[in-house]
């Protein structure tokens, strides 16, 4: 099998690599710069320490190699399996999982730089890219399967140290090195190429040199400390160094030089060998972990918090962490942080540190609960306790006057430190208290002594006492502070004092303090004095107004301990939750009310405190050194941060999505995803290596399809999504580190999500047709059954009509003539009869000219299929053939569609003015005229009748009934109606309705 080409893949491994991202990664780390190394100056046992075992997650706790690759996992190489670390969790590879690992024995790791791991065993090796595992053995030409050690050189060959040779992978071909070419000893323990481009090559049986293609071997003889040789390194000096089983050899000038126990190092075997960025040379042994610097030795074991004294194997992540693998110790990690802390580990009397102060020669004195008194001079811890003259080992408060002698307040007295002595004050000396929380100085030089039983004054030897019966508003006293303006502050339990000419002025919450409880005060180098309080917050006095900060604007804690100023212009506050940082201008604009709210930077455990609590019942419980650095008590020992050289990561973390995993099964990774109709729930596991703060790198992805913006999902590494529509997706989610800095690629694939044939758009689109066509055919049949019903009532309608003008009307029309007829032969002496014969009459012809009315109130049947111009000549020619009238229709102007009442109106107006022409003007001629305008419609009937009185016809009376109603329909439709006639000389009838544009 040809070694470029692998051939098996691994089993329950997801992971989106690639081998472009894998050469994006590297481009990313290379032009991101390079992170620093552990800092140089701080002692091994400053760092940050954090170690892993079985019950971490590790497979076994002996760690044989460690390798980081491009996409920023760490690699642990074990006796029971290699286990893959992103700082939160491990996923472990064994033989069990992974079909291609043939043994768990991990002996050796490397990520070459096309993004492969390489991994050794006890029975072969295996390279792990793209996802995918493949294993190689003797098989490909290795010279044993036991791998002792890999190495890419700088021309990107890869070398395996087996236990019977060495094997040269190059240009996919196998070249074998054996005692047979002059190697000094076929089990070889670690490769190294040297600036000159010399291949180095540790053995049991010396050291070995291949150059150009020929050996040179170098044993005890030439000076070597030991010819059992385990690990090799160059420092930046090109000084070559040997780790051997009897010592630390050192090659230079063509000169071995072995460094023992005798120089400092904890034991003489080396075990491992590392040249970190900072070119310190770090040196692991049996005996624990050690560095080399400036020609000495300073070491770092299990009692410094390392696992275990015997030390594997050493690597540097991309961030500048160092970590160590170990025997049964599993891995420990070091991590340069923001903060150095002193404690009991570094010397400190007890961890529980009350008060901080430095002196005029540049010494911190470091006041505990319990532990007495610490002086830190010239990096060296010096405690001072009850058995040196300590009134009490509990030190609350510290001083130093201008005669540079130190006051200490404890709980059980005063005390004076000078010339080496302590000198005790007691309430017998005039101390207002024995509990002595708090001491500052005025102006005058005055000093003051705040204790839990009022505050005392020392002057020219005398001492006064000042408690609440003088004006003080709380008898303990935990502060105080004497501003640039001569004034005395005073915080108490009970408020806020300021004394000027013998008086007190105090402040409370009835003032605007956020607590009466003050814990610390601090003047700014602007003149801004800042308060901090106990359940209150931040409390800042500027031109004599106060304004409070509290947790509600943002503020981490309302406890605040302590506050600082560092040279940016920034305060430094400590608290129950941990030291932040706010920026001054950030303040100031909230108390001008241009922002409503505040955002701290916080530090804690991450950072390299131990604790991120600090401490309080202390004070000064925090100090700004001469040098700009800024010291917090805390209940865990003295946190130390340099404002002006903050390590900032500037490594953006890599992103990785892990696994997809749909409807709870993982599935295989591609560029393009497509998944069968019907997966409703998608779970994306994701992650991004990050080992300096792991648990504050924050994450955000966007589902682009479904997601319109990004979705801030904080340090939550999966996300959820249900019941997606099928379509294209694209997966993406980017990272931020423990300083915000975002890698903005981040990681991404893509998703189609395969409809089901009711969910495509051809489906949809038969679908509507078909709807749209029922739709119309459920329209057609409703029209039909409407025109079917509207049929029969309009033939019903008719009919009756017709039955009461055919029937009804012309009897009644023929009972009137009758009644002519018996009034005409009745006698004139009859007169009564002849009366009511006139009524009956009347009331003949009413009952005629209402059927008259009912019959042309119904629906006109020409209306239904004509308009109103064909109606009215449909109602002319009838007429007009049935009485033998002239009756001529003139329609004129550009027709208009008028409504149905419109219509209605003007023909039943028409057909009425026809008719009383035809009736009751005995005309013989009668002219409709039709016009139609842009915005009115008019209709004109006039005849050559004889004519009526049109003002006595109007009124309705003379039995012109007809005249009113066609008035009213006139006025129904919005039109006017006028009658010109006159008595012989015919009449003219005109409709006039205003019609819409």
């Amino acid at each position: 099998m040809p070694f470029s080409n692998p051939t098996s893949s691994a089993k329950h491994v997801h992971q989106l690599t690639s081998r472009r991202l894998g050469h994006l990664c590297l481009l990313l780390l290379v032009w991101c710069g390079t992170a620093l190394g552990l800092d140089p100056v701080r002692d091994l046992a400053q760092f940050r320490h954090e170690a892993w075992l079985t019950e971490n997650g590790l497979p076994q706790n002996t760690v044989h190699a460690l390798a980081q690759t491009s996409d920023g996992y760490i690699w642990i190489g074990t006796e029971e399996g290699l286990a893959r670390f992103d700082g939160i969790k491990f996923t472990v590879f064994n033989k069990q999982n992974t079909s291609q690992l043939k043994s768990n024995y991990i002996r050796s790791l490397l990520a070459d730089t096309k993004g492969a791991l390489w991994i050794g065993t006890a029975e072969g090796l295996v390279r792990f890219f793209e996802g995918k595992f493949a294993a190689f053995t003797t098989d490909e030409g290795l010279p044993s399967n036991t791998i002792q050690a890999i190495y890419e050189d700088r021309e990107g060959n890869l070398w395996v140290a087996t236990a019977t040779g060495l094997g040269l992978f190059k240009g996919g071909t196998v070249t074998t090195f054996t005692t047979k070419e002059r190697l000094i000893g076929g089990s070889i323990q670690a490769l190294f190429e040297d600036a000159e481009g010399a291949l180095w090559i540790c053995t049991p049986y010396g050291l070995g040199r291949l150059k150009d293609g020929k050996f040179a071997n170098y044993t005890v003889r030439d000076g070597l400390g030991s010819n059992s040789v385990r690990s090799i390194q160059q420092d930046r000096n090109g000084r070559l160094w040997f780790g051997t089983l009897s010592g630390l050899s050192s090659f230079s000038g063509g000169r071995f030089t072995t460094f023992t126990t005798r120089d400092g190092l904890p034991s003489d075997r080396i075990m491992a060998l590392y040249a970190d960025r900072e070119g310190t040379l770090l040196v692991g042994t049996a005996g624990g972990l050690s560095r080399f610097q400036n020609d000495r030795f300073k070491g770092f074991n299990d009692k410094d918090a390392l696992a275990t004294n015997t030390v594997l194997c050493l690597l540097e992540d991309r961030e500048g962490n160092l970590w160590v693998g170990t025997e049964s110790g599993g891995v420990n990690l070091l991590k340069d942080t923001k903060f150095t802390t002193y404690t009991v580990t570094n010397g400190l009397s007890s961890d529980l540190v009350k008060s901080i102060y430095e002196d005029h020669t540049g010494n911190f004195w470091i006041g505990t609960d319990g532990g007495g008194l610490s002086l830190l001079q010239n990096g060296k811890l010096t405690t001072y306790t009850t058995r040196d003259g300590l009134p009490s080992n509990s030190v609350l408060a510290l001083y130093g006057d201008a005669r540079g002698d130190l006051w200490a307040g404890t709980t059980e007295g005063l005390s004076r430190f000078s010339n080496g002595r302590f000198t005790n004050y007691a309430p017998a000396d005039g101390l207002a208290n024995s509990f002595v929380r708090s001491i500052g100085a005025d102006h005058a030089g005055n000093l003051w002594v705040g204790t839990r039983g009022g505050l005392t004054r020392l002057k020219d030897g005398t001492r006064k006492t000042f408690t609440e019966a003088d004006g003080l508003p709380n008898d303990f006293v935990s502060a105080i502070l004497a501003d640039t303006r001569g004034d005395l502050w005073i915080g108490t339990l009970g408020g806020l004092s300021k004394f000027r000419n013998e008086e007190f002025t105090n402040y409370t919450t009835k003032d605007g303090l956020g607590s009466d409880s003050i814990t610390s005060l601090y003047e700014d180098r602007d003149g801004v004095l800042w308060i901090g309080t106990a359940g209150g917050g931040l409390n800042r006095w500027k031109d004599s107004r106060l304004t409070a900060y509290t947790t509600r604007q943002g503020l981490v804690d309302d406890f605040v301990y302590r506050v600082l100023e560092d040279r940016s212009n920034n305060l430094w506050l400590g608290c129950r939750q941990g030291i932040y940082r706010i920026a001054k201008q950030e303040l100031e604009e909230f108390a001008l009310g241009k922002v409503t709210s505040i955002t701290p930077i916080s530090y804690g455990t991450a950072d390299g405190m131990m604790t991120r609590e600090c401490s309080g019942g202390g004070d000064p419980a925090g100090w700004r050194g001469s040098d700009g650095k800024l010291w917090f008590a805390t209940i865990k020992g003295v946190a130390l941060i340099d404002p002006d050289r903050i390590k900032f990561n500037e490594q953006p973390p890599p992103v990785v999505i892990e696994e997809i995993r749909i409807d709870d099964q993982s599935i295989t990774n591609g560029p393009q995803i497509e998944l069968p109709p019907g997966k409703s729930r998608f779970d994306f596991l994701y992650t991004a290596p990050s080992f300096v703060a792991p648990d504050r790198v924050r994450f955000k992805y966007k589902l682009e399809g479904f997601d319109k913006d990004w979705i801030d999902v904080g340090t939550r590494r999966i996300a959820y999504y249900t019941n997606l529509r099928p379509g294209n997706y694209r997966f993406q989610v980017i990272a931020c580190n423990n300083d915000g800095v975002w890698n903005q690629t981040g990681a991404s694939f893509s998703l189609y999500l395969k409809p089901y044939f009711y969910q495509t758009y051809w489906f949809y689109g038969l679908t509507f047709l078909a709807l749209a066509l029922l739709a119309w055919q459920l329209y057609r049949l409703r029209v039909h059954r409407i025109e079917t019903q509207f049929g029969a009532v309009l033939a019903e309608r008719t009919r009756i009509a017709r039955e009461i003008h055919d029937n009804l009307a012309q009897e009644m029309l023929g009972i009137s003539v009758q009644l002519e007829v018996v009034a005409r032969t009745l006698p004139p002496e009859a007169e009564v009869a002849r009366t009511h014969l006139d009524r009956v009459r009347l009331l003949v012809r009413h009952g005629i000219a209402e059927a008259r009315r009912y019959v042309w109130a119904l629906r006109s049947q020409a209306l239904e299929n004509k308009d109103l111009s064909a109606a009215l000549s449909e109602t002319a020619q009838r007429l007009g053939a049935e009485t033998a009238v002239d009756i001529q229709v003139e329609v004129s102007g550009t027709f208009r569609p008028l409504t149905t009442a419109v219509e209605d109106n003007l023909l039943r107006i028409g057909q009425e003015a026809i008719n009383n022409a035809v009736q009751h003007a005995s005309a013989q001629h009668i002219f409709v005229n039709l016009v139609f305008d842009a915005r009115r419609v008019r209709l004109t009937v006039r005849d050559d009748g004889k004519g009526f009185d049109s003002q006595a016809a109007g009124s309705g009376r003379s039995g012109h009934f007809g005249l009113v109603g066609m008035r009213e329909r006139a006025t129904q439709i919005g039109g006017t109606l006028s009658i010109h006639s006159g008595n012989g000389s015919g009449t003219e009838v005109v409709v006039d309705v205003p019609i819409s544009g």
